[in-house]
C-alpha cells in the first residue's frame, strides 16, 4: 500500500493503516513496512467490527481496506481472510479515482 500512497495522495485522499495489536506492534509494522502514512493500533478490534471485518474459524482476522470519502461516507469495503491478498492495487486505485467522478 505504501507504493500507492503518492497516487492516492494526488487524488486528495489520505491513507492510514489499522492493526489489531497494540501501539508497539503498530509502530514496528510501520517501520518494517516503511509506509509513509500512519499505522494505528486497534487491540480491542472496534474499527474491525465497525466495518464488518470478522474472524474466520475464530482465529484468523480478516484484513482488507475501507475507502471513506471526505464526508465520512463509506464508499468501498474490501475484506479478505487471506492476509497475503488483503488488497489489489488496481482495485484500490480504481476505487480512489471513482471518488473524483
Amino acid at each position: 500500500m505504501g507504493r500507492l500512497n503518492d497516487q492516492i495522495a494526488a487524488s486528495g485522499t489520505s491513507t492510514l493503516a489499522i492493526g489489531p495489536r497494540g501501539q508497539t506492534a503498530a509502530a514496528l509494522a510501520a517501520r518494517k513496512l516503511e509506509v509513509p502514512f500512519p499505522v494505528l493500533a486497534d487491540p480491542a478490534r472496534r474499527a474491525y467490527r465497525a466495518y464488518g471485518f470478522t474472524k474466520s474459524l475464530w482465529v484468523i482476522q480478516q484484513s482488507g481496506w475501507v475507502l471513506i470519502d471526505r464526508d465520512g461516507i463509506v464508499q468501498h469495503v474490501c475484506r479478505n481472510t487471506n492476509p497475503q491478498n488483503s488488497f489489489d492495487e488496481d482495485e484500490v486505485l480504481q476505487a480512489v479515482k471513482s471518488l473524483g467522478s
